[in-house]
């Protein structure tokens, strides 16, 4: 005799926090500099601490590369450039009208908001990233929801 399987069974979605950062970079850096930051410096610096404290997933958004993951996932990375900016242009329609200004655009991607806060409580955090972001991020002007 078949049985049917009851709801309880089927798989649950697993329900996930995004911070998501509209991120300029520091008056006076040119871009390729805030990107080299970005990508060598300040991502290596982040990559470690993130995973130990859970972050799924973290991602910088920049046309064209591809950096190292938080050990499980590709992380793509694009950074919005003047000639980035300026290709707008050529999909431009009614509903298409604004380009932002950002220079970078981040996701970091966690299961709780006590990781992300247990996170930035860090000893490490505090003495190596906050220190790192005033080198190349307008932290007056990024945006974050």
């Amino acid at each position: 005799m078949a049985t049917q399987e009851s709801s309880a069974s089927a798989p649950t979605l697993e329900r996930l926090l995004c911070l998501t950062i509209c991120g300029y970079r520091k008056p006076g850096m040119t871009e390729e500099a805030y990107q080299h930051h970005m990508t060598q410096i300040s991502a290596p610096m982040s990559k470690d601490l993130m995973v130990k404290y859970g972050i799924v997933r973290w991602t910088q958004v920049r046309l064209g590369r591809r950096s190292a993951s938080l050990g499980h996932r590709l992380t793509p990375q694009i950074h919005n450039t003047s000639a980035t900016r300026a290709l707008m242009g050529e999909i431009f329609d009614p509903q298409f009208a604004n380009v932002t200004d950002y220079d970078c655009f981040s996701q970091a991607v966690f299961r709780d908001i006590e990781d992300y806060k247990r996170m930035k409580q860090d000893p490490w955090y505090k003495e190596h990233l906050v220190g790192d972001h005033e080198n190349f991020a307008d932290t007056k002007r990024s945006q974050y929801v």
